[in-house]
């Protein structure tokens, strides 16, 4: 709402300084108008306008990784650290923008000042409840929403004027649709605006009580709290002190049982379950049985509010709500045992995720370690620092999938090294977490690392009694061989491996055993048809147990060994079934990207280049989202290479980066499309929408008066003349007017008030 005036000094200060932090208190709106600054600035930055968040990080070693992640860069080609990111940005003109700072402040300044060093075209956007304080920064103060003047006595359009007004009023009709503000009701709204001093969390949580109070009756409440407010911090700003004396006045709101739920959920990063609630805060004096209907009391008090629509109820709360509740937590001196149930659920979470792998279960799964990766990061945190190295490394290398499916590589080896750095136990956790780190290295390109890993699980391994965990090592040795074009060495360990594995029934060793042993096979071979008869009996085995990665993962390598094979029709079959786990896996990448590619080979092989350009264009998307690639794996680099070679030879290279680019632009649904050659279903035209009445679209009176002066031809300027209201005021009621129809330009919004005519 508003901050045309603060949109115009954000781009004013990029243009004369490199670093802009806007800072200002909690709740004032500081990310609202970072993202506004970047969608206004994009084209200005032709490189990309990249968003960073970091609200929900709390180990400052990952705020590299967190950017890095923001930025889509490839692990194995630039390393996610500052000096990493420092190359990759180094000839790139573009805006980066890091939002929530102030708990890594030091991190964050070490950070931008290693990129601007390097980086002379990069400009980077900060939000902050304080500056950075390095050299070239400017600084921003993000002031509360305008509001009327203690004295002003406004009329209902008088306070179109306020921006807190008006975000008041949008806010108001959100909850009640019919909510107007009247001459009944003006001063009421005023005066809230007032008391509220225009801070836009705190109007937002004062409206929503209008579900349950009046106007005049929120009003009142929060009056008296501020009364109240005697003992807190006389040297804090005042709006710091309305906005804690508004969550006060919430936690007065709350019963004792709903009070110590609140403060013990504040211990959840990101959102959680219900489950997760009943098993983390449900000790005396909560009643497992109690929390749910504590959690619905939350929620109608809009202390926690309900998200998406997923088979599983997930719920959050603001963060400044969050950390108001654990403070709450400290004080009552529950702290280290909330945090310490939190770990432990999701170390066992993890750990169900890791047995159930090869399951039916496995696509849930994915996508519930995949929303709760906050909290797990908050948990691991926890392990790492307090609990026992055993249930550190167990919890870390159980995420193993969640890591290599995911792409989250760094930050698997992140928690992996500091888990490994703990006092060392003699027990298999040891082990199995420094195969699971050796075979992350792998996959990243550090073979010397992922040597050196390796041969210390299997040296711990050597003086441990029997376990499963010991037939994993081979294959961890055969993949490293394979990655760097050595078949001949993969082979026997992939076949020890299974032979380990099947005796033992251990059904995920089993499936990827085969999976790289038939691609072994077939790429090692001058017949690739060598490979086929593993690969088909991995997709069968996982098609029997209801798993569906590996399966995908096996159809995709038979399609490779297929296309070498000659046989054109059969790969792209292959890699189009391979292609089903993107319509059963949420957010899917690794094999749909893979898939991508061994489609994009078959093309270009019967000279279908256009296409065949285009779906490598969309697999390098997938792979950028993942921050992978395929560079670190031999012969897939060597085959993508090929490719690309012949590609452009035939295309040019012009023609051959506009296919690519083409595929890039493409959404995940319309990269599927284009891969199953099925025809999408087309995008809505720009134009008109049908007719409608302006009420149902949202416009306000005021709006509504301003769209039919638009319709009469009159300029800004002579809007506001007309509406006696300051031409600033006008642009913003137009601007409104544009997004809430969807349209473009002044002449829409007269030929669309003509056609309803």
């Amino acid at each position: 709402m508003g901050r045309r005036h603060e949109l115009t000094g954000v781009r004013r200060m990029l243009t004369t300084s490199r670093l802009v932090t806007l800072t200002g208190a909690g709740g004032v709106g500081k990310t609202r108008l970072a993202r506004h600054a970047g969608l206004e600035l994009r084209r200005a930055f032709p490189d990309g306008v990249w968003l960073a968040e970091l609200a929900e990080l709390r180990d400052p070693d990952l705020v590299a990784v967190t950017v890095a992640e923001a930025l889509g860069v490839r692990e194995e080609s630039v390393r996610p650290d500052a000096p990493g990111l420092a190359t990759f940005l180094a000839d790139r003109q573009a805006l980066l923008i890091l939002d929530n700072c102030e708990h890594l402040v030091a991190a964050s300044a070490d950070l931008v000042e290693t990129l601007l060093r390097a980086c002379p075209r990069l400009r980077v956007l900060v939000t902050s409840r304080q500056a950075l304080r390095i050299a070239g920064e400017a600084t921003l103060t993000v002031q509360p929403l305008s509001v009327p003047a203690a004295d002003h006595a406004c009329t209902p359009a008088d306070l179109a004027r306020y921006e807190a007004a008006s975000l008041l009023v949008d806010r108001a009709t959100a909850v009640l649709p019919g909510f107007a503000v009247t001459e009944a009701n003006c001063a009421t709204v005023t005066a809230l605006c007032q008391a509220l001093e225009g801070m836009p969390l705190a109007i937002e949580l004062a409206v929503a009580r209008l579900r349950v109070l009046t106007l005049e009756e929120i009003l009142e409440r929060l009056t008296d709290r501020y009364r109240l407010l005697t003992s807190g911090a006389r040297n804090a700003p005042a709006r710091q002190q309305t906005l804690r004396a508004l969550i006060d006045w919430s936690w007065d709101l709350c019963a004792e049982p709903e009070r110590r739920l609140w403060s013990r959920l504040s211990v959840f990063s990101g959102g959680f379950e219900l489950e997760a609630a009943e098993q983390v805060c449900a000790f005396p004096p909560l009643a497992p049985e109690s929390i749910l209907d504590l959690i619905a009391s939350l929620v109608d008090k809009s202390v926690i509010f309900r998200v998406g629509d997923g088979p599983r109820a997930r719920y959050k709360m603001l963060e400044v709500v969050r950390e108001y509740g654990a403070v709450r937590l400290a004080g009552a001196d529950e702290q280290p045992e909330v945090a310490r149930r939190h770990c432990d659920w999701f170390a066992e979470l993890a750990h169900y995720g890791d047995v159930h792998w090869a399951s039916p279960d496995q696509a849930a799964l994915m996508l519930r370690l995949r929303r709760e990766q906050a909290n797990l990061r908050v948990a691991l945190e926890h392990a790492v620092g307090s609990a026992p190295p055993e249930v550190a490394l167990r919890f870390a290398a159980d995420l193993q999938n969640h890591w290599f499916v995911r792409g989250f590589l760094s930050e698997g080896r992140h928690w992996l090294d500091r888990a490994l750095a703990m006092p060392p136990p003699r027990h298999w956790t040891r082990a199995r977490a420094l195969r699971v780190a050796s075979w992350i290295a792998c996959v990243q390109g550090d073979q010397p690392r992922a040597s050196a890993l390796l041969f210390e699980a299997k040296e711990l391994a050597a003086t441990l009694p029997p376990s499963a965990e010991r037939a994993f090592i081979p294959v961890v040795e055969g993949n490293i061989a394979m990655f760097a074009g050595d078949h001949a060495t993969a082979l026997p360990l992939f076949e020890e491996a299974l032979a380990g594995f099947r005796a033992l029934d251990v059904r995920t060793g089993e499936l990827w055993c085969l999976a790289v042993l038939g691609l072994a096979r077939g790429l090692s071979s001058a017949s690739p048809d060598d490979g086929y008869a593993d690969l088909t009996a991995c997709r069968d085995l996982a098609e029997s147990h209801g798993e569906v990665w590996w399966r995908s993962f096996a159809l995709w390598a038979l399609s490779v060994l297929r296309w070498r094979a000659g046989d054109h029709a059969g790969a792209s079959a292959a890699a189009k079934e391979s292609l089903t786990i993107g319509t059963v896996v949420e957010d899917e990448q690794f094999t749909v990207g893979l898939s991508l590619e061994a489609l994009g080979w078959v093309a270009a092989s019967v000279r279908r280049d256009q296409r065949a350009a285009q779906l490598l264009g969309a697999s390098d998307r997938m792979w950028r989202a993942m921050h992978a690639s395929l560079t670190s794996f031999r012969a897939l680099r060597v085959f993508h290479d090929e490719v690309t070679t012949q590609l452009r030879a035939r295309l040019g290279d012009r023609a051959f980066e506009a296919a690519f680019d083409r595929g890039v632009a493409l959404t995940a649904a319309e990269a599927m499309a284009l891969a199953v050659e099925r025809v999408p279903a087309p995008r809505p035209a720009a134009g008109p929408p049908a007719p409608a009445h302006l009420g149902d679209l949202g416009l306000t009176p005021r709006e509504r008066e301003v769209a039919a002066l638009v319709a009469e031809g009159l300029t800004n300027r002579e809007i506001a003349a007309r509406l006696v209201v300051a031409q600033r005021t006008a642009e913003g009621h137009v601007e409104n007017i544009l997004s809430k129809l969807g349209f473009t330009s002044r002449a829409q919004v007269a030929a669309w008030l003509a056609a309803q005519r």
